[in-house]
């Protein structure tokens, strides 16, 4: 990574510039180091927390005034001939970048990633799949914009287009296959202060095969409460078309 500063010299400069303004191009690389040291990365248990500058900052990405926090639990899965890029969460579903798909707007949060695809597979999925080839996994929190509706989105690699395509058919109607991923990385269902942890049971998640990858997305409510009315199924729905189209946008070019 790089960075670029003042690449103008003291010559190049009009004549006669006040040392109070050259002082002050010394204090503006003081700031660049400063901002440097607040993008920090902190590896955790299983995972790296990463903490971007933020304009709100009482220092850049440490200040209490910014929640612009991403946790990305585990490591990318090993890339190979077929799958030169490496299938890193980040990169496919960069943090900085908000989600808007027609009316919804979110925001992706926590995320996961492994090459034991296991992690993510619920116990009747691991069985489906046992023989089917599966390299690797990622899986990130997307909020609505009022953090009401919490979506998670699970993206499972294939050797090719075809061992993803049965994958899909086998998934495809069986209910709860894949855990659902939480604001803070966690999974529903495990100890965790985070929204959503509350809800009983995972909904059946809409299921596609793009290309040689599989993604399987699905929305709740963040209180963990189930759709009672037209206006929640509506809300639960919109969410997930959404996630699911991202990750198919995502992935289609791949």
């Amino acid at each position: 990574m790089t960075t670029q500063g003042d690449e103008s010299s003291i010559s190049d400069r009009a004549p006669g510039t006040p040392d109070a303004v050259r002082n002050g191009a010394r204090g503006g690389s003081k700031r660049r180091i400063v901002a440097w040291c607040g993008a920090i990365a902190v590896l955790g248990a299983g995972g790296w927390v990463v903490s971007r500058p933020h304009p709100g900052d009482l220092l850049p990405g440490l200040g209490s005034t910014s929640q612009d926090v991403s946790v990305v639990v585990g490591s990318p899965a090993p890339s190979s001939a077929t799958d030169p890029n490496p299938f890193d969460v980040n990169r496919y579903f960069p943090q900085s970048k908000p989600v808007e798909v027609n009316n919804y707007k979110g925001k992706r949060s926590g995320a996961r990633q492994s090459g034991d695809c296991n992690e993510v597979l619920q116990d009747a999925a691991k069985k489906l799949l046992k023989d089917a080839g599966c390299q690797g996994y990622m899986a990130v929190s997307i909020s609505r914009g009022d953090t009401r509706v919490l979506t998670s989105v699970t993206v499972l690699r294939f050797a090719d287009d075809g061992a993803a395509a049965k994958a899909a058919e086998l998934l495809a109607g069986q209910g709860a296959v894949v855990r659902f991923v939480l604001p803070d990385a966690t999974f529903a269902g495990t100890p965790s202060p985070a929204p959503g942890a509350a809800a009983k049971s995972d909904p059946a998640p809409k299921v596609q095969a793009v290309r040689h990858y599989v993604t399987l997305t699905s929305s709740r409510f963040a209180d963990g409460h189930a759709p009672v009315t037209p206006q929640d199924s509506q809300d639960l729905d919109e969410a997930t078309r959404a996630g699911s189209y991202i990750a198919g946008t995502a992935f289609v070019w791949s």
